[in-house]
């Protein structure tokens, strides 16, 4: 079977959310754990995704930079996990639903009545 390649944001290094996405999606063998942006300081992101295993050209600074290199990639990641602060979640869901992307966004999805009817 082949695995579906997955990307996350946030979850960086000694946050409490990002081993148990990563400890999570391991457990039936369905995930690969192929690309990230996993902190709000892009070297430290970086270090840390090759620490994990990312490949350096998926080992991202931030979402955006993520959000630009999968949708130039011919082997885009599947699936991508939002597991930032809850503020910057419905941008950063919102962006990546709109590349094209599909998006497992920790609650809240967004922080204004607003926001969540957009």
């Amino acid at each position: 079977m082949t695995k579906l390649k997955w990307g996350m944001i946030g979850g960086g290094e000694g946050s409490q959310i990002g081993p148990a996405h990563r400890l999570g999606s391991g457990l039936d063998g369905l995930f690969e754990f192929t690309a990230g942006a996993l902190d709000h300081l892009p070297d430290a992101g970086r270090e840390y995704g090759q620490r994990l295993g990312l490949a350096a050209d998926r080992s991202y600074g931030d979402w955006t930079e993520m959000l630009a290199g999968e949708k130039s990639r011919q082997d885009p990641v599947d699936l991508v996990t939002v597991a930032t602060p809850n503020s910057t979640h419905f941008e950063i869901t919102k962006s990546f639903l709109e590349g094209g992307f599909n998006v497992l966004c920790e609650k809240p999805m967004t922080m204004t009545v607003e926001e969540g009817e957009e």
